[in-house]
Parts: C-alpha cells; structure tokens; sequence
C-alpha cells in the first residue's frame, strides 16, 4: 500500500499542514507534535515495505533531506534553499536528523529507498564505500552538499573549503601574523580535513611551520570553540592568531580570549568561516569567509530534479562563490 502525507496526519492526528511544515521544517511546530509526526513517519515506513515499482516514484513528491542535527546554523539556509526550489517544482521535503554516524546516515538513506521518494540531498560524513552501496541499492538520484564526490553518479555541491581556507590563512599572513593556530572540525570532512589542507598549504608557501600543539579539533558548539581555545592557551605559548573551521568555533574562542582579558585583535586575531548571521553582529565583529548556504542547498536541489527528470549533463562538482568578509576580529 502507497504511503501518503495524508496518511501520516491520520496516524498522528494533526492536519496535512501541519505534516507540511514538519517535513519541511517550514514554521515552528510543537515539539510534542512534531515528535507524534516523525514517530508516524517511522511507524508507516516500517509496515510500508519495501516500494520498488516504479509507478510508485512516478506519483511520489517527496524529496528526501539527509543532515546532522541544525540548529542556528548555515544547515538551516541550506535547508531553506532546498525548499524553495522544490517547492517550486512541486516537490515536498521529507527531513531526516542524523546523530552524526554513519549507521545512522546509512539508516536513512535505507528508510528514504523505502518509502517513496524521488531523490535523495544527503549531508553527512564523506562517502565511503557503504554509503555509495546503500544509496545505488536504492536506485533513486542522490545528490550530497558538504564534500566533493568521486563517485560519478553521486554529484555534489558545495564551496570550496581548500581554496577559501588557504585565502583567509593568507589574509592572516599577509596582515604579519607568523605564528597562527587552528581550530578544525573533526574527522574526514569539508570542515575537518578540508579546511585544515587549505590551512597546511597557506602555512606551507609561507615557509610558516605548523606546530601540531596549536592544531586543535573541535565539534560544532560555541562551548566547543571555547574548550578548544583553553587547550591552544594551555600550550603555553599564545599565537597571534587563530583560523577557525566555522563561526561558531571562532565565536567560543573570542569568548575564551575575551573572559581571560585579551584583546581582539591586538593580541589575538581570529577568523571564522560560515558567514553566519552572528558574525557580523557580535563584538568585535568577526571576520569569516562568506558564502552562501542557501545557494548550495537551491543548486544541488536544481541538480538533483534534472537527475530526477533523466538529465546526464549534470557536472560531478559544483562549487558556489565565497569571499573574505573582514572585519574587526583581524583589524
């Protein structure tokens, strides 16, 4: 039996608008209500089966949306790029919230093969080789934001972390700052190792050393930004400057140097990446290399109706434009 939204209100008692903007993450909704919404998606998808016929995608809407969970972060422009476009093009956004592994990404790519949905964005870790067997299993378009993709019938859509990284490390050194440190996201990701090659390669046609004490991971959090901060503190030996994987790093070292009665930047500069909101309305101002989420998130949902709708000339890689937003934080 078909799945359809209106099925999922009947099962959680609500509206088919209010299961609407839960799936599209559209207007605030209840959490109590948006949880009675999920758990009837996950309910119908478990005694749906598996729908393979093709007649079944025909009729379908959905496009599924793969991500960690986001909250005050460029995810949501991302997502809201994401909306605009298929809602233009009739089609609805069924979220997944990942915890951040890779089971649980390959759990919902798995659910999304299940139900019926017509294509795939997917924001996650850097595709190994049990993502790209899970989402060709599904035979349904994929189409991941945050990484470049190898793998030729997965395309992929994002800025460019190596080169925009090398520019705001550059800025730094340009601006007489020798002894700078880094805030990295952890793992194998865009903001992980990406950023952190773009950060090497700088240093390294500088003739700059790169201390491996003043490399410090980091997740996502303003507390996380602060405790990575404290450990750079703790080497006991203060750079002059910080590069930071995203803005919410940068906003938790500012904080950190600001509660231990430093100065920005005259004794410590520090630059995000992100062009997040924050960034421009904090004090000081920071400076951060700005991009687009939105933008990502409108191509890549572009590129995977094309895919959808049997186009081929869809390019394997797709980078949006950045540029340096300076401000205080470096001044």
């Amino acid at each position: 039996m078909k799945v359809t939204i209106n099925d999922i209100a009947q099962m959680a008692g609500v509206s088919i608008s209010t299961v609407s903007r839960v799936i599209n993450n559209s207007k605030p909704v209840k959490e109590e209500v948006r949880m009675r919404v999920m758990e009837a998606i996950k309910r119908t998808n478990y005694r749906s089966g598996s729908i393979k016929d093709d007649s079944a995608r025909t009729e379908s809407q959905l496009i599924g949306v793969i991500a960690p969970q986001f909250s005050h972060t460029v995810l949501n422009d991302m997502v809201a790029g994401i909306g605009s476009v298929a809602r233009l093009y009739g089609y609805e956004l069924l979220i997944g919230l990942t915890d951040g592994t890779v089971e649980s990404e390959l759990d919902h790519l798995k659910r999304f093969g299940n139900i019926q949905s017509q294509g795939i964005i997917f924001v996650g870790s850097i595709l190994e080789h049990r993502h790209i067997e899970t989402i060709e299993a599904t035979e349904i378009p994929c189409v991941v934001i945050g990484q470049v993709s190898n793998t030729p019938s997965i395309p992929s859509v994002h800025v460019d972390n190596v080169t925009a990284s090398y520019e705001a490390v550059t800025h730094l050194i340009q601006k007489g700052h020798s002894r700078i440190a880094m805030i990295r996201g952890t793992g194998d990701s865009g903001i992980g190792s990406d950023r952190f090659k773009g950060y090497k390669q700088a240093m390294s046609d500088a003739g700059l050393p790169v201390r491996e004490d003043w490399v410090a991971e980091s997740e996502l959090s303003v507390d996380d930004g602060m405790n990575a901060m404290q450990r750079l503190a703790e080497t006991g030996d203060m750079p002059s400057a910080v590069f930071c994987s995203t803005d919410w790093m940068a906003l938790g070292a500012i904080n950190y140097l600001l509660d231990h009665g430093m100065r920005i930047p005259e004794d410590v500069a520090v630059f995000g990446f992100d062009g997040s909101y924050l960034s421009s309305v904090i004090r000081p101002k920071l400076s951060t290399v700005e991009y687009s989420a939105s933008e990502i998130g409108m191509t890549a949902t572009r590129n995977l109706i094309k895919m959808i709708r049997g186009a081929s000339d869809i390019p394997q890689h797709s980078n949006v434009t950045h540029y340096l937003a300076i401000r205080e934080s470096t001044n």
